[in-house]
């Protein structure tokens, strides 16, 4: 849901530069989680779930602020 109502207002870059960050953001946060902090599979599920509730949010965030459509069109 926060995706579609994200791609509206990004640029193709952003877009791009959306899914390749969250991808490598997922896969650095379950390396950290199960590898680094010691969790497993079932202990480490509720902070495994928000810390990707989190970086999703914070990401999506980013690229908004970095990427976003410029308006043509100043509103009156």
């Amino acid at each position: 849901m926060l995706d579609r109502l994200l791609l509206k207002y990004l640029t193709k870059k952003g877009k791009i530069a959306y899914f390749v960050g969250l991808i490598v953001l997922f896969l650095l946060t379950g390396y950290y989680i199960l590898g680094i902090a010691g969790y497993s599979f079932d202990s480490g599920r509720d902070v495994f779930f928000y810390s990707i509730l989190v970086v999703n949010i914070v990401w999506a965030a980013i690229c908004y602020i970095i990427w976003r459509k410029k308006e043509t069109e100043e509103e009156d």
